[in-house]
């Protein structure tokens, strides 16, 4: 075991959180801790889980400001068998796992004992370390502020009973933010929207010119419901919803919403950016190709989800609407569309529309499909999405992009794996 002297932070952190690395590779343990004291971090690492749970036990018992960096294999130990000692001793601590074998069954097993993201061992592994890290810490430092906020709202509330009738007006003033506070920490709004709302108490509607929408819904879901155990298939639905969540953050997709059992997310909001239409496809063929893999993996007495799933592009106005739970959500035409699309998608399948296919025509194979008659007798031309092009792949499938059409479209994606 070895500790690092605190070194100032270059990531904008007031109060740098310290990272507890643990892996048993002496070699990358080094090399992971003399790049993230580079990068400001104050660090301890560890070579096996023991003399992490010795350095643990010297600790008070509770929530633990500290993150941990744990390798999934650890000798004779794994981070599935050290997070649940950590559990079984009273410690709470936010952690980020490293691993050269992983799986979608680990990813969600990892995901359900709380862990804040993953880090697979391939290239530029190091890089991607601190990048998570910046991210991970980020968070947990806004979640520190919103908390000691509502205890700072909360111990000023209590002062102001004793007061007079002008600090009782103060007192009004404080209780409202509190309830701005609180409604944020209720609502599900993109960082660039809530920042906003923080600073301004309100946030003004604006129009996009490009962004493309994209839905996905489970076919018969209907007729599911009245077959299947209730609890069990909404459980299950929430199981791919959440997946999908995963999914549209990897591509820096927004959720919007989901209604029933469809599921909405849009590209190019709050933030512009030009190829949102191609990493709206990039999304939709990932969650087709995940739903399809996730087939075998329950019951088979349950009847199982197909998805359709359909994609538009055009003009949106986007803002926050709501009184005592605030949503974010998007109108305009292109919406209407985007819903025929799904309508007349198919199972399994990637249904576009001329606009989005205009778009996206150069990084994907298509099957055209002509125009197809929509609701109120409206015909849309479409096309299926087969697969991307094999010079812009980095599978055989032609569901992942290649490094270098993510160099080419200047696409950052998150780590995560399925």
């Amino acid at each position: 075991m070895s500790k690092t002297r605190k070194v100032e932070s270059d990531t904008g952190f007031n109060k740098p959180i310290p990272v507890w690395i643990i892996e048993d590779d002496h070699y990358l343990n080094s090399i992971i801790k003399r790049t993230l004291d580079k990068q400001g971090f104050t660090c301890i690492s560890f070579l096996t889980a023991k003399d992490f749970s010795d350095h643990l036990k010297t600790i008070p018992k509770g929530k633990v400001n500290a993150v941990m960096l744990i390798d999934y294999l650890l000798g004779e130990s794994d981070a599935i068998k050290l997070l649940n000692e950590i559990n079984h001793l009273g410690y709470t601590v936010p952690f980020v796992v490293m691993t050269g074998h992983g799986s979608q069954k680990t990813a969600v097993k990892l995901m359900k004992l709380g862990a804040m993201d993953y880090v697979i061992k391939e290239d530029d592994f190091v890089n991607q370390v601190v990048k998570v890290l910046k991210h991970v810490t980020e968070k947990i430092h806004v979640t520190q502020k919103l908390e000691e906020s509502r205890k700072q709202l909360k111990s000023n509330a209590e002062k102001l009973k004793a007061l007079n009738k002008e600090i009782i007006l103060q007192k009004i003033a404080i209780e409202s933010e509190k309830a701005k506070t609180d409604k944020l920490l209720q609502s599900i709004l993109p960082l660039k929207i809530a920042d906003e709302l923080l600073e301004k108490g309100y946030t003004k509607p604006r129009e996009y010119k490009s962004v493309s929408i994209l839905f996905a819904d489970v076919i018969g879901f209907s007729d599911l419901a009245k077959n299947s155990p209730a609890i069990e298939l909404v459980t299950r639905l929430d199981n791919y919803f959440y997946i999908f969540d995963e999914i549209i953050e990897q591509y820096g997709l927004e959720k919007i919403k989901t209604i029933g059992d469809c599921y909405m997310c849009a590209g190019g909001i709050p933030e512009e950016n030009y190829n949102n239409a191609i990493i709206a496809v990039l999304a939709g063929l990932k969650i087709q190709a995940t739903t399809l893999s996730l087939l075998d993996e329950y019951n088979e007495s349950l009847p199982r989800f197909r998805l359709r799933l359909g994609i538009h592009s055009g003009t949106v106005v986007a803002g926050v609407v709501g009184k005592n739970k605030f949503v974010y959500d998007i109108w305009g035409d292109a919406v209407n569309v985007a819903s025929r699309i799904v309508e007349a998608g198919e199972k399994d399948k990637v249904n576009i529309s001329e606009k989005t296919y205009q778009l996206v025509k150069n990084y994907f194979i298509f099957s055209e499909r002509g125009e197809i008659i929509t609701k109120r007798n409206y015909p849309i031309k479409m096309y299926f999405v087969e697969r991307l092009k094999p010079e812009y792949s980095a599978d055989k499938e032609g569901i992942s992009p290649s490094k270098k059409l993510l160099r080419e479209l200047n696409i950052k994606q998150g780590v995560k794996y399925y």
